[in-house]
């Protein structure tokens, strides 16, 4: 099967926070997130989705991914998944190692799994070695509220829906405690603070934190690839260390290890090579005996692979899931967890297919 058509499509489709608007990342903030898909077509009529890492309807990213990375694409064999990966890194490798020339290969590389599922006839789980489970726990992964009582309110909320595990992405300890006591007993609370403190400043927040008894913390030093500096926050033995969804490949994690940085490692498939990338890291998590749990900030391909990719570890990670609720379901609700769990799709490939009235009505570019 050759590839005969490769295209990316942007689209934004808005939310309702509960809350003040989330992340701005240097834009003007908003309530809607991105999904740019990679639609990759054979010329035996198989499409395979991808999806690249993206915010605030980012068309230089579209740009950048149609004009470097899928001109190299078109023309290849569809079943080289390992070696058109391969190809993309070596000959856009000074275009950088991490950053948007790896999402859009992280794209490319879970559509061309999407399309051998489907050649197959087999869902990707199956490709991966099998399920371990066929449906997973799912742990709401909060916005940023700022405030006392939004924090509450959401965090109850979530409870009363079903999630037994629930992440804040709060950084000041009065929004954190009050929602660490909201959970009480229903639920366990991790906390994502995004990289915001130097390292005597994580030192600082590590020690008032610990009697919260978090599940886990996570980035929280700058820069994110400070990692002999996580390793100090790691070394007090305070909290379980998380990080990774900064990383560019499985070198990035052996880095972190090998500074004594983490106890919990998380790619993101959009973000971190694709499929093929997350099997070396989760291969390399279990010899170097590191927790391994897949970052999820996705609505599209990817977050449907990480199901895929999760269920087909022993382990079974839960599945992260951004709290908000959509204007319009990519994949028709199928995603939309059930009492904090989401079961593991069973159609070829990754699945489910996009709903095209969604992408056109939703589409930005």
């Amino acid at each position: 099967m050759k590839i005969i058509g490769a295209e990316t499509i942007l689209v934004s489709v808005p939310f309702e926070a509960g809350g003040i608007p989330p992340w701005s990342f240097g834009g003007d903030p908003k309530c809607a997130f991105d999904t740019l898909f990679v639609r990759l077509e054979t010329d035996s009529g198989l499409v395979g989705w991808g999806e690249a890492f993206s915010r605030n309807e980012d068309t230089a990213l579209k740009s950048l991914i149609d004009t470097r990375v899928l001109p190299l694409v078109v023309g290849r064999e569809a079943a080289e998944i390992a070696r058109i990966k391969f190809d993309l890194e070596f000959e856009l490798q000074n275009f950088g190692r991490v950053g948007p020339i790896v999402y859009g290969i992280s794209a490319v590389d879970t559509a061309l799994w999407d399309i051998r599922g489907k050649a197959c006839g087999e869902p990707l789980v199956n490709l991966l070695g099998g399920p371990f489970a066929g449906e997973l726990e799912v742990y709401a992964s909060l916005l940023r509220y700022g405030n006392v009582d939004d924090v509450v309110r959401i965090t109850r909320q979530a409870v009363e829906r079903g999630y037994r595990y629930i992440k804040l992405h709060e950084i000041t300890m009065p929004e954190i405690a009050a929602a660490c006591e909201a959970a009480g007993g229903d639920a366990v609370v991790m906390l994502d603070t995004n990289c915001p403190w130097s390292v005597e400043e994580a030192l600082r927040y590590d020690a008032e934190l610990a009697p919260l008894g978090l599940y886990w913390l996570e980035e929280p030093v700058w820069p994110p690839e400070n990692y002999r500096g996580l390793a100090r926050v790691r070394a007090t033995g305070r909290h379980r260390i998380a990080a990774g969804e900064n990383a560019g490949s499985l070198y990035d994690f052996v880095a972190m290890v090998d500074a004594g940085a983490i106890d919990i490692a998380q790619p993101d498939v959009a973000k971190t090579g694709g499929v093929t990338e997350l099997l070396k890291i989760a291969a390399f998590c279990d010899a170097a005996s590191i927790e391994y749990v897949p970052h999820c900030a996705l609505f599209g391909p990817g977050q449907v692979a990480t199901l895929h990719l999760n269920a087909a570890h022993r382990s079974t990670p839960m599945l992260e899931r951004l709290y908000c609720d959509f204007e319009a379901e990519l994949y028709g609700g199928a995603t939309l967890p059930v009492d904090g769990r989401l079961k593991v799709p069973q159609g070829p490939g990754l699945g489910l297919e996009p709903d095209p009235a969604v992408i056109e009505r939703y589409r930005v570019a």
